[in-house]
Parts: C-alpha cells; structure tokens; sequence
C-alpha cells in the first residue's frame, strides 16, 4: 500500500510546456540559433535544463550555463506565468491528501516551483516541494532530498508519477516505484521502456490508480 506519492510538475502537475518552450526558443535565438521546430523544443519539458541543452543542442557546460541563464531571463519574466493545472488535478489532490501524504520532486528550481503552485493554489496540498537549489542537478537527488524530507519512508510505501524516463529512472535510482504519466511530453513508448510500473492516460485514470494504491474503494 502507498502511504507517499511523489509528483513531478512539468507535464504531470501542470501543463507548462508553452512557457518552458518558448522560453528555450528565446535563448537559442539570442544564441544565434535558427527558428526550432516544436517537435525539437518538446524535448525540453521535462529533462534538467543543464542536461537538455548539453544532449539536445550539442553544447559544452560553459555554453550550456549560458543557455539557461537566458533561458531563465524569460521564464522568470514570462514563461512561469504560462503554467496551467491539467483539468482535474485540484480534485486529484484534494481527495488523495485526505488519505495520502502528497509531495513535489521536480527538476525546476525550487522557488519557481513554488511560485507556480501557489498561482494555482495547490501548494498547500503538499508536505514537501523539492527542486533543483542548485545541488541537484539529476531527479535521483532531488527524489533522495525529498524522502529525507518526509523522514525516510518505508520506500514501497512511496510512489513517484511523472512524465519523462528522468522522472522514472531517478526514482528507481532511489529505489522508488514509479507511474507514469502518458497524458504529458514523453515520447511514445518512454515511460514504458524507462521502468514506469503502472501507466496512465488522464488524469481521471492517475485519480483511480492513485487511490488505488493508497488503499481506497473507488467511488467512497
């Protein structure tokens, strides 16, 4: 039975890929870059910025660094502000919180994180909302903080849901079964072949298993 679930946000809490996306456009534009496709740009919701721009574009860490502090000119200006619930989330926490403890393990930083919650008025559903503080560049560290956070749980008692294989492949690191969320920006059969354990569609689909998990009568 799960007593923890684990959230990611881009793609799983919230749909933020406009505003992730444009603002990785604006970079590589101030970078020089010719206009990207949105197939390319998608890739980019999700993953840590540093590996992203480093596996997608090709560039070293100096250049890298470079991308995301443009990058992180626009979100914070523009693109975090772009970020909306998937329909149907605010009931998903709502009633997963009244017999769960409910947490956020994302490679955002912390404080932009946090900011998007609170814009959509969920931040209060969750004990703990980790991100990337700068330490922790990979989901397995953020995923590691998270768990000391709520006191070291018994690791079959949590579950973490997220979009991308980064989600799925940090948490197993962690030793943490995963769900994945098909209804966010993974490609095709990611998840499934990362290690995802159970799979979902909708968030009403995410709603039942979580519920599931946690021991609920569906429909109580």
């Amino acid at each position: 039975m799960k007593r923890y679930f684990l959230f990611d946000l881009d793609g799983t809490l919230c749909d933020t890929g406009a505003g992730v996306m444009g603002s990785v456009k604006y970079a590589l534009g101030k970078l020089g870059w010719p206009e990207q496709e949105e197939t390319f740009l998608r890739q980019f919701v999700g993953p840590p910025l540093m590996e992203s721009f480093t596996a997608f574009c090709g560039m070293d860490e100096a250049a890298a660094q470079q991308a995301i502090s443009i990058y992180r000119e626009k979100y914070n200006a523009w693109g975090v502000y772009q970020s909306q619930l998937y329909p149907g989330m605010d009931r998903l926490l709502t009633r997963l919180g009244e017999v769960a403890v409910l947490g956020v393990a994302t490679s955002k930083r912390e404080q932009g994180a946090r900011k998007i919650l609170a814009m959509r008025g969920v931040e209060g559903a969750f004990s703990v909302v980790v991100g990337d503080d700068g330490s922790r560049p990979s989901k397995a560290l953020v995923v590691t903080e998270a768990l000391r956070m709520l006191g070291g749980p018994e690791l079959a008692q949590v579950v973490m849901i997220g979009d991308r294989r980064y989600d799925v492949e940090g948490a197993l690191a962690c030793g943490v079964e995963t769900i994945g969320a098909e209804y966010g920006y993974a490609p095709a059969g990611e998840l499934a072949q990362a290690g995802a354990k159970w799979l979902v569609r909708n968030v009403g689909e995410l709603q039942e298993l979580c519920l599931s998990l946690a021991g609920e009568r569906i429909g109580e």
